[in-house]
């Protein structure tokens, strides 16, 4: 896909923990000022196009995985259709497995959030009780002649039982922990979105590169059959030796071979293309062919970047999560120390039917109640003093990986920046050297038809015509491959903004 088709291109924003939105629409263009040649508009589900823009508090991770339907069928591929980047992509976030898995981590992590928060609640429970009993009162003679009573009580009670936490000094520091594990796993989830486009973006610009070195290689064929009529020609007017036409004969057979391979690696990363998108790997798939258009500079220097990605990056927000949950945990170890104050309450209606064998009971039926306010404090826990120890640790720790990994962040944008830059270099000469390749073999097949040049010369001009045009296809695909590198460094990817390089996928 070419800069043009991606920047003439208009894409609705992309839903980072689910699949797109409603709509949206991919122009393809033939040239900058030029009409685009065609277009593709396809239907989405209705999904909250805001819903995970952007994830701050509980409330937008909550809101951001409810927009996800997890119970979406897995597409299936048409054989007849040409596929562009973006429709695999939208394919892929609906049919990769690492998404799904992803999602369930996020919707388990807001249900615990929700089992923390009811903390804060009361428990009401609902008892109901049916019994009978038969025991033996001692009861002082002569009111008692055996100096015993026999007592039956059969007793029916229904009840509601109360129970609340008036004070709690952990509860708060609980609940903080499991919203920043809500955000960080809602984070998460995008960031693996992202890998899924980029990996399905990375497999879709092989499978380009692997078809342009299969044009290629039928253009190198025709150039060495071509070179093979001119040197058979040239040996029948006596103008050149058997030697020459075997050159020019091996030249056709080494671009048979060659040939061959192109077209096995072609099935071979159409496999791996549809296996990175999550569906039955299989050869039977045809995609958008590659466009040679020169890119233009980016105007946004490397600092600028890795501020962006420190930014935006959602495993480096999530690693901040991670962070303050720790720190919410080493509060909650801490909060052991402090006293627990609680509610208790009962309340119903009790019935019995007591009778003795000596004397007369009465029945009752009342309404009963009982009501406690606990207080409970560990005033000595040998243990109490290690947890909070361990849950300063951890948040040490969490410190630490929050700091290696913007180093790694750092590491891995400067490296797509450095191979941005080099393959935007490589673009552009490739065409130069394209040209000159051509300009060197036209003029030697030339001058080996007027018998001023050997044949010797023509096929070393032919070979570098066909390195030059493999040269070509294999810089656009590692440009467009390092474009799309950098904006998934940079967490530009699948965003709603100008990714750096203003590609796409």
């Amino acid at each position: 896909m070419s800069e043009t088709v991606v920047r003439r291109g208009r894409l609705l924003p992309w839903i980072l923990c689910a699949a797109w939105g409603a709509t949206y629409a991919v122009a393809q263009g033939t040239d900058r000022n030029g009409p685009a040649a065609a277009s593709v508009s396809t239907a989405r589900p209705a999904l909250e196009d805001a819903s995970c823009r952007m994830i701050v508090t509980a409330r937008d991770a909550s809101r951001c995985i409810g927009s996800f339907r997890s119970n979406r069928p897995i597409p299936t591929l048409d054989r007849k259709r040409v596929y562009t980047l973006p429709e695999l992509v939208d394919i892929a976030e609906m049919a990769n497995p690492e998404g799904r898995i992803a999602w369930e981590a996020a919707k388990r992590s807001l249900e615990l959030a929700g089992v923390d928060r009811a903390l804060y609640l009361p428990l009401i429970t609902l008892a109901g009780q049916g019994s009978d009993v038969r025991a033996i009162v001692p009861f002082p003679k002569p009111i008692a002649p055996r100096g015993y009573v026999t007592v039956e009580q059969p007793i029916v009670a229904a009840q509601l039982q109360l129970e609340y936490s008036l004070l709690d000094f952990g509860r708060g520091a609980k609940v903080d922990g499991s919203k920043a594990l809500e955000i960080a796993s809602t984070l998460r989830l995008s960031r693996v979105h992202q890998k899924i486009a980029y990996s399905t973006s990375a497999g879709f610009y092989q499978t380009q590169q692997a078809s342009g070195h299969l044009e290629a290689a039928q253009m190198i064929l025709q150039t060495a059959e071509t070179l093979l009529q001119n040197a058979q020609s040239q040996f029948d007017n006596g103008r050149a030796t058997l030697p020459d036409v075997q050159n020019a004969q091996a030249g056709v057979a080494e671009a048979r071979f060659d040939l061959a391979a192109a077209v096995g690696e072609v099935k071979k990363t159409k496999l791996a293309l549809t296996e990175s998108i999550g569906v039955e790997p299989t050869t039977e798939i045809e995609i958008q062919p590659q466009q040679n258009d020169s890119p233009d500079p980016m105007d946004r220097n490397v600092e600028e970047l890795i501020q962006t990605a420190w930014k935006s990056r959602p495993d480096l927000l999530a690693r901040a999560q991670e962070v303050r949950r720790a720190k919410d945990a080493y509060r909650a170890a801490h909060a052991a120390y402090l006293p627990v104050v609680g509610f208790d309450a009962t309340g119903g209606q009790t019935s019995t039917w007591p009778t003795a064998d000596w004397g007369e009971l009465g029945p009752a039926s009342v309404t009963t109640w009982s009501a406690e306010v606990k207080l409970r404090w560990e005033l000595f826990n040998g243990a109490r003093r290690h947890e909070v120890a361990a849950a300063l640790a951890e948040q040490r720790s969490a410190v630490e990986e929050q700091r290696a990994a913007q180093d790694s962040v750092t590491r891995e944008v400067w490296a797509a920046y450095v191979d941005y830059q080099t393959a935007l270099e490589q673009q552009r000469s490739s065409q130069s050297f394209l040209q000159a390749a051509q300009t060197s073999y036209d003029s030697s097949l030339d001058a080996y038809k007027y018998g001023v040049r050997s044949l010797v010369d023509v096929v070393q001009s032919e070979r570098e015509l066909a390195q030059a045009r493999l040269a070509v296809v294999r810089s656009q695909a590692q440009f467009m491959q390092s474009a799309v590198a950098l904006g998934y460094a940079t967490g530009d990817l699948l965003k709603n903004t100008t990714s750096p390089t203003g590609v796409h996928p």
